[in-house]
């Protein structure tokens, strides 16, 4: 019995035990650099699918009304 109440208390400390990551921070520029006009494309592209869905829905308004 007492030894089970020590192994439940050893995997509590275990568990309870701070998590030790090895990170190093290295600040390198990109290897390889985003064009202007692949970011402008990626941006709009982006910003489009945002609004999509929200324009559909305000241009579809009186549809969705009228159903109910």
């Amino acid at each position: 019995m007492q030894a089970v109440r020590s192994l439940l208390r050893t995997t509590q400390v275990v568990k309870n035990a701070p998590q030790v990551r090895n990170m190093s921070v290295v600040s390198i520029p990109t290897r390889n650099k985003v064009s202007k006009g692949e970011m402008i494309t990626l941006s709009v592209g982006m910003v489009f699918g945002w609004l999509f869905i929200p324009g559909w829905v305000l241009v579809n308004m009186k549809n969705y009304r009228s159903k109910e």
